[in-house]
């Protein structure tokens, strides 16, 4: 299958686990501030109502199509994420630092997290708050850290079982 379809493997594995503990920190956040999120639904629903006033959306409304698709959408954007961070894994996993590939899906997942969550999440503070963002990137390291390390593990699994056995190896009985 080579390193691409290896990493492409274990990224869809370790995608699905992400977005399943994804969803669920995304569907607790989106509760636990539910003060927050509606306040700023409330402004999107009237923006949206003034622009174009034959529409008539409130903010209950969209938080209720935001609570029941967290989880679903989560999954899925974990399945495609999962798949395109797994090829590139298997392309630069040489250039990452440890000596073991667990250590290394972990390094890619903390590299993950600080880009994606740190990094551009900060540019969303104002939209929810900062107690918001604090507590999604909080949760949001836990299920990147998981990630890493399925998608090191995994991929350490299935590329072995592709490198052909030496001799001396099959001799020896080293199936």
């Amino acid at each position: 299958m080579g390193k691409v379809g290896t990493g492409a493997k274990a990224g869809l594995v370790a995608g699905l686990v992400y977005g399943i503990f994804s969803g669920i920190f995304g569907y607790a956040t989106l509760t636990i501030y539910k003060a927050d999120v509606m306040k700023f639904l409330a402004k999107e629903a009237a923006t949206e109502s003034a622009l174009n006033p034959s529409i008539h959306i409130t903010a209950a409304e969209l938080y209720s199509l935001e609570i029941d698709g967290v989880v679903a959408e989560a999954i899925i954007g974990g399945l495609i994420a999962g798949l395109i961070l797994g090829i590139i894994f298997a392309y630069v996993h040489g250039k990452l630092p440890g000596k073991n590939m667990i250590i290394k899906g972990e390094m890619f997942g903390l590299i993950l997290w600080i880009l994606f969550d740190v990094l551009l999440g900060s540019l969303d503070i104002s939209s929810y708050g900062l107690l918001y963002y604090l507590t999604s990137i909080g949760l949001d390291i836990i299920a990147l850290l998981i990630f890493g390390y399925l998608l090191g593990t995994l991929y350490n699994k299935w590329n072995e079982n592709e490198v052909p056995l030496t001799d001396e190896q099959f001799n020896a009985g080293k199936l």
